[in-house]
């Protein structure tokens, strides 16, 4: 489903099949929870998830549940596609494992949010106008698809020094910018369409890379680490392969 979310075509087809696959077996589970079929946990997602109610009393529907069940897995899912990126700079960028084996928070935060402006996880993102309105002198009307440049945000030398060098230092005095910065979106996440998990994101990847660099020795074989920005989300077009996988 995530890997399908920017495709055309069969490949897209395909991930809206297997979404419709999933809801349909997870309200399936849902529904066994609530008549005690299966036993789950009280506390787990799958049971809060199971006997929510909303505001008005009603027990949530089940195929709304399923939906927002998945909810809880699909951001981690995504989340993966940075992780691959971060692994992906530490071997390209030999100098900054060093730096990351120091155990500095600080770097580490640096490092996560370089590889979320450096690496593309959605190079773009498009939507459909509702209405016509005019910004910046472009004149946009109703049904036009529009298109976010996040990849090309991320690396407009006029707002960032040096865009296409890996620079985690660039973050040091970072402003946190809503506009300039947007990997997931921009904005503020209360008001506007900015990913209201980056937050999540964020720490998700340093536990990562922090698990990456000072709990495993592995070889990174030969692969093709390139990737295209046609591809939504992009990935390596090798994925990173690992091997000899030991913990230290």
């Amino acid at each position: 489903m995530v890997d399908a979310f920017g495709a055309a075509g069969p490949r897209h087809w395909k991930g809206r099949r297997a979404r419709s696959r999933t809801e349909e077996w997870v309200k399936s589970i849902i529904e066994d929870v609530r008549k005690d079929t299966y036993s789950e946990e009280k506390g787990s997602a799958l049971y809060e998830m199971s006997f929510h109610k909303e505001l008005n009393g009603r027990q949530l529907d089940a195929q709304m549940a399923s939906v927002e069940l998945i909810n809880v897995l699909r951001p981690i899912v995504a989340i993966a596609t940075f992780i691959v990126f971060a692994a992906v700079a530490v071997h390209e960028y030999p100098e900054v494992k060093h730096q990351l084996q120091s155990g500095s928070p600080e770097y580490l935060e640096m490092f996560a949010q370089e590889v979320r402006r450096h690496y593309p996880f959605g190079p773009f993102l498009g939507a459909r106008a509702r209405k016509n309105f005019t910004w910046k002198e472009a004149e946009i009307t109703e049904g036009m698809l529009v298109l976010l440049d996040m990849y090309g945000t991320n690396h407009d030398e006029r707002l960032w020094s040096s865009p296409n060098e890996f620079r985690p230092e660039r973050f040091k005095d970072w402003d946190g910018r809503l506009f300039e910065f947007i990997p997931q979106g921009g904005g503020d996440p209360a008001k506007g369409h900015r990913c209201p998990g980056e937050g999540i994101t964020v720490e998700i990847m340093k536990a990562s890379i922090n698990f990456l660099v000072n709990s495993l020795d592995y070889n990174v074989p030969v692969q093709n680490l390139s990737f295209s920005l046609a591809r939504m989300p992009s990935l390596p077009e090798s994925g990173f392969v690992m091997d000899n996988i030991r913990r230290k």
